[in-house]
């Protein structure tokens, strides 16, 4: 079983959690670009292939950097372009928000962008309207929809295999690829394979939970620049916060050599490619 490998391409301070006001975030220092370059190395090293969501924001600002990453055969999908919550946006300020990005994306890539990523898994049950607008615009696999509840983001219930979901009665062909979890039962489920979840998780429990996973269905492992960085700027926030946004940021790269020493992985698009080859029904 292929596993798709993901980074979303955001600096520290466009997190959800610290909630820093856009104004700021241009008087404060940057380290997505030597964060991005050390990720992109590290998959030279290890010989593997990832789907890249940048951020409009950074696009904007590092152009070359988009371009390395291409240039380098990776996959780039779209992450928005102010790292705003879908769920906060009116549809009419997530379309304005998502076109900008594709448009900045494909200006520089020169590439049609396919792929998308909502800032913190935020596409909400009263915002899945979208998807059919992606779809219009040419997005064919989506990464959005959370499939349990936290206090950002997530919709309870939904497949947790890829699939293409029904909007007003349609089915889309457009895939959606929820984050990978393991679901125990109706109320209890692990997410494991990205983000804090790689940081907080023992590597011997990550790898037995994607075995058990990859039984069935392709898993996603998805991480952040700022996560290999283990001196990024400190934000005065909540203890919570300084939980999610700071803890064990040392092993991240560890983990991260861990995950692809252990399994197969590959860009989105190949793998929704294969899994469908198998699934027809999809």
């Amino acid at each position: 079983m292929i596993n798709a490998l993901t980074v979303d391409v955001e600096d520290w301070y466009h997190t959800n959690g610290l909630n820093i006001a856009k104004k700021d975030w241009n008087k404060l220092p940057s380290t997505v670009y030597p964060n991005t370059m050390k990720i992109l190395d590290l998959f030279d090293e290890l010989q593997v292939k990832a789907t890249f969501f940048i951020l409009g924001d950074v696009a904007k600002n590092f152009p070359h950097l988009v371009k390395e990453i291409v240039a380098r055969g990776h996959e780039i999908g779209s992450h928005g372009m102010n790292h705003r919550l879908v769920s906060s946006q009116t549809i009419e300020e997530f379309k304005k928000d998502f076109k900008q990005s594709i448009r900045i994306l494909e200006n520089i890539s020169k590439q049609k962008i396919k792929y998308y990523r909502a800032p913190s898994w935020s596409i909400s049950q009263d915002r899945l309207e979208v998807l059919s607008f992606m779809e219009k615009n040419g997005i064919i696999c989506d990464s959005s929809l959370q499939p349990f509840k936290t206090p950002l983001s997530g919709i309870n219930g939904i497949p947790l295999q890829p699939f293409k979901p029904i909007i007003t009665g349609k089915k889309l062909n457009l895939i959606e690829f929820p984050p990978t979890i393991m679901r125990l039962n109706r109320h209890v489920s692990i997410p494991f394979a990205g983000g804090f979840y790689l940081r907080l998780f023992p590597n011997k429990m990550i790898i037995q939970l994607l075995r058990s996973i990859n039984k069935t269905r392709p898993g996603m492992v998805y991480i952040h620049p700022w996560e290999i960085d283990a001196k990024i700027p400190r934000w005065k926030t909540s203890w919570f916060i300084k939980i999610i946004q700071y803890y064990r940021l040392h092993s991240t790269e560890q983990s991260l050599r861990m995950l692809i020493n252990e399994f197969e992985f590959a860009p989105l698009g190949q793998v929704i490619n294969e899994y469908q080859s198998l699934h027809e029904a999809i």
